[in-house]
């Protein structure tokens, strides 16, 4: 157990994997699937939501047809976003913040609606998957978001089972869910702007901070985190 109880969370897809365009073209094929119109990628992002049903109805899928094809437009979806996803880059930023997070001995983990064993190839391929200490994502096909998500349970449940203090932890994603999870638990949430939710999106989920760039976390952090990792 750590002996300062802190932690880093990371969303993962729009946040430390750049794969916004491959989740927006991916999107549009199940769009297309349930018989609707291809939407912009601004579009796309001021729509994204959690469960992924309210996506869908902004954008014209009815609810019930949604339910009724699930299994099928999850496949399609997973097959597209995997095709495109496969050279998919980290955000720019991301490693120098890894790096200086592990040089300091900051635990960190992830925390995705994804499925983990796809997460775990991706980490491999990109040599990442020593900066983590934990992933915690979904085991199945990744269908159960259409209809509920549930990290605010997750995280909870893998802190305090850890001893990690939310008072002395951070989260840090590109989604409304973020701060949302962070409210709840009591962690101090950072939203990063430019992956799969619009600015207006993530301002109206209000996060404690906003930033553009991953490098731009680590003052935030080194703020943060001061009284727990850092000696004057």
């Amino acid at each position: 157990m750590p002996l300062t109880h802190s932690l880093v969370v990371f969303d993962w897809n729009g946040t430390i994997l750049a794969d916004t365009l491959a989740s927006w073209r991916a999107a549009n094929a199940c769009l297309a699937f349930y018989g609707a119109e291809p939407i912009s990628l601004a579009r796309y992002r001021a729509t994204s939501s959690f469960p992924i049903i309210h996506f869908y109805a902004k954008n014209g899928v009815p609810v019930d047809k949604v339910l009724g094809s699930k299994g099928p437009a999850n496949g399609l979806f997973q097959k597209e976003y995997e095709r495109l996803a496969a050279r998919s880059r980290t955000r720019a930023g991301v490693r120098g913040l890894l790096r200086w997070l592990r040089d300091r001995s900051v635990p960190c983990i992830i925390l995705s609606n994804y499925v983990t064993h796809r997460i775990e190839a991706q980490l491999e391929r990109l040599g990442l998957a020593a900066f983590f200490q934990h992933i915690d994502a979904h085991d199945g096909d990744g269908a159960q978001i259409v209809e509920y998500t549930s990290k605010m349970e997750r995280l909870s449940a893998y802190m305090v089972k850890r001893g990690y203090a939310p008072g002395r932890s951070v989260i840090i994603g590109d989604s409304t869910e973020e701060p949302q999870v962070a409210r709840a638990l009591g962690l101090t949430s950072i939203a990063v702007t430019g992956g799969s939710f619009s600015a207006g999106q993530i301002a109206r989920a209000r996060p404690d901070y906003v930033i553009g760039h991953m490098a731009a976390a680590r003052p935030v952090l080194e703020h943060l985190l001061a009284p727990a990792f850092f000696r004057a």
